[in-house]
């Protein structure tokens, strides 16, 4: 029996404490199936990348695909660097996917790939490299050749990169002429697996720099050979290989393509001992999220869309939305975080024509919490300090399309200039570049009522998602445009992240020990998620840790669990309300370990008992200090707490924590110290992180004295 709710389906559950829901799309469109084949893809033909690719490529062979900005010069002023880029070019389909089999020709002619393909024997090729074409031409290249891919990315350190490379034992790897200095010695030479080092990153290489020549060119000669390693590696560069391609007699890509249920991906991610864990996705994982997307209908890409890409390839969020939009004929054009607005820092004040955005105009836009958050504060400000009839205009615009009374503060009075709010947004939508816009889509955090309210009101709806690299990026998201022939509403509402996708089943577990239960109304508890989506290998070498996460229930799946703790709402909408775990990722999408962070503070004089919290919808996590059970003499002396946050800082950079990892603000407690007796830590005096929470979360308590109080529940 199914209990049809408005955005899922509620299936019978015969598993104590548990309950189970679907899209609706699966029993009215697919015989209550989940998705799996996109419509790109004849029946008969495997589920594959390199086969949707394809089938894209001959479909739209003529339409635009990727567009590309040279950054004609670099200027610098002192350590500030500024760029000038010029106009988008555009390559189509067809030119694309020609260069793509080059590519994959001349891979194959490398010595020794071929005969590995040949022998079925794993092969692994690395990208170590910002978003750019070239980084998604060597990825489709390498799929089309049958290989596993691996991203590696460069944010967490030189450590985190040399695990990917070392564990996986990648022979080949893509990266950036940029990045090559820095990392040929640190890393590339301390990979003795590695036999071919391709540069890429042309495209992010300015052509002149302070009105010169650029010295450090991107190179375009080949078969140097780069003697740092333990076993020398073979350096060349993508054009070099593209060109040996089109030379090569070797057309037999049918004998080395892969399967559905060949590996993809490892992709890594972070991981709750500060090392990366390797997520293996398979063919038929990444298919069933473009099927699944086109099923649902709300956020999927047309052959008529601009899709702006700078988030980074090497996270699931961006990899899926470039391959969504390529399975259907859209138009991707690359851009760089660093000079994507008028506010970005290569951007000099007052440049019109470098900003990406405006450079672009996309249709489509997928972001972090972060980047909706610098967009919509950069335009109030920018609002804001016209002042005046212009912000006072603006603001009436905003506040009818949100649905607020014409007395809200800080809309004012407002009621009588209707008439002007098409006009009034559609400059403002102008000057960020997002005139065109009909979606944005918010990912890899969770993004705040307000900002999603604003930007959807100022700019264009904004579709809310969740999931995670187990899940190919793509759990749930919201039905912000109705899709094609349904009846359900359009969903306006903000705080959650929206309906099922129809490749997944969901499940919430509950977690009584944290009080959330599925027989609470709504249902609360742990989320639990199975579909064609989710990675049926788990983690690459961890076994203990892939049994942990992936657990065989009753009817035979295996279900990811999550962590998180999810509410079903009464529409059928999931909202996410806390975690189970201690791995938190904060707005711009990285993870905090918070065990890791507290052991690292451990070693800052004056802290002997902390506790770290970290919120999805801030960009920083905070520290509060008590004083030890023996006494603040114990640890030297109560600490001031000026001197510890500069303290705190010095040591953890010191040991190498990322700056997101380190806390922004520090409190210190004077109260009694935490025992076993009050509840606030374990018998082995571990934090009990909820008791904690629950102490300092009151009105008026530390929490709240560092803007940091979290919701009630």
């Amino acid at each position: 029996m199914i209990n049809h709710l408005h955005y899922a389906d509620e299936l019978e559950c015969d598993e104590p404490d548990t309950k189970h829901w679907r899209h609706p799309w699966c029993e009215a469109k697919n015989n209550g199936q989940l998705a799996s084949r996109p419509p790109v893809l004849g029946k008969d033909t495997p589920c594959t990348i390199p086969n949707m690719f394809k089938a894209a490529a001959d479909k739209f062979a003529k339409n635009k695909y990727m567009g590309t900005r040279d950054i004609l010069e670099e200027t610098r002023d002192g350590r500030k660097k500024f760029w000038t880029k010029g106009p988008y070019k555009w390559k189509t389909y067809e030119q694309v996917y020609t260069e793509i089999l080059a590519l994959a020709k001349g891979i194959l002619e490398l010595p020794g790939i071929k005969e590995k393909r040949a022998a079925d024997d794993e092969c692994i090729a690395a990208l170590l490299a910002e978003t750019s074409s070239e980084w998604q031409m060597a990825a489709q290249a390498c799929l089309t050749c049958g290989l596993t891919i691996t991203t590696v990315y460069a944010t967490l350190g030189h450590e985190a990169m040399l695990h990917g490379l070392q564990e996986t034992k990648a022979q080949i790897i893509f990266v950036d002429w940029v990045q090559y200095k820095t990392l040929s010695a640190e890393v590339l030479a301390k990979c003795p697996d590695l036999k071919y080092v391709i540069l890429i990153g042309q495209e992010l290489t300015p052509l002149k720099v302070d009105g010169k020549a650029n010295p450090e060119a991107f190179p375009l000669t080949e078969g140097y050979k780069w003697e740092d390693a333990q076993e020398a590696a073979e350096l060349t560069t993508l054009p070099a290989l593209v060109k040996k391609g089109k030379g090569a007699t070797y057309k037999d890509f049918e004998s080395v393509a892969p399967q559905p249920h060949d590996i993809a991906l490892i992709m890594y991610t972070s991981g709750s001992t500060g090392l990366p864990k390797g997520v293996v996705l398979d063919h038929s994982n990444f298919v069933s999220v473009i099927a699944s997307t086109i099923a649902q209908g709300c956020v999927t890409p047309a052959p008529d869309d601009v899709v702006i890409a700078y988030l980074p390839l090497a996270h699931i969020l961006e990899l899926i939305v470039e391959t969504a939009t390529t399975s259907q004929g859209g138009a991707i054009g690359y851009a760089h975080p660093r000079s994507l607005t008028g506010a970005s820092p290569y951007v000099k004040h007052g440049d019109l024509e470098t900003p990406d955005l405006t450079a672009l105009k996309p249709t489509l836009m997928a972001a972090v919490p972060a980047i909706l958050d610098l967009i919509s504060g950069g335009l109030k400000k920018k609002i804001n300090d016209m002042g005046g009839m212009k912000k006072s205009l603006f603001y009436g615009a905003v506040g009818r399309k949100m649905g607020r009374p014409a007395t809200d503060e800080p809309l004012g009075c407002w009621g009588c200039c209707g008439c002007l709010d098409g006009t009034i947004l559609k400059k403002v939508k102008e000057g960020a570049g997002l005139q065109n816009a009909r979606l944005l889509i918010s990912g890899g955090a969770p993004l705040s009522a307000e900002t999603q309210a604003f930007c959807s009101a100022a700019l264009a709806p904004v579709a809310q998602g969740y999931g995670a690299t187990e899940t190919v990026g793509c759990a749930t998201v919201q039905e912000v445009i109705q899709p094609r022939g349904s009846t359900r509403p359009v969903d306006k509402n903000t705080g959650h992240v929206g309906a099922i996708q129809p490749a997944t089943e969901l499940k919430l577990l509950s977690v009584p020990e944290m009080n959330y239960l599925v027989t609470d109304d709504p249902p609360r508890g742990e989320i639990l998620v199975f579909g064609n989506n989710v990675t049926q290998h788990g983690y690459y070498k961890m076994p203990e840790k892939t049994a942990e996460d992936f657990i065989k229930h009753a009817d035979g799946n295996l279900w990811f669990h999550t962590g998180d703790i999810g509410v079903m709402l009464k529409d059928g909408n999931l909202k996410i309300v806390d975690r189970k775990k201690d791995l938190i990722k904060l707005s711009g999408g990285e993870y905090v370990s918070l065990g890791k962070v507290e052991a690292a503070l451990k070693n800052v004089p004056g802290i002997g008992a902390c506790v770290v919290f970290a919120r999805p919808d801030k960009d920083h996590c905070v520290v509060i200090v008590s004083q030890p059970e023996k006494g603040w003499a114990s640890v030297g002396g109560k600490p001031e707490e000026e001197k510890l946050l500069k303290d705190i800082a010095d040591s953890l950079t010191k040991q190498k924590l990322a700056k997101f990892e380190i806390p922004k603000k520090a409190k210190v407690c004077d109260g009694e110290p935490w025992t076993p007796e009050t509840g606030l830590v374990t018998a082995s005096l571990k934090v009990q992180r909820i008791p904690l929470r629950e102490h300092y979360n009151g009105e008026g308590g530390l929490l709240e004295k560092m803007d940091y109080k979290f919701p009630e529940k």
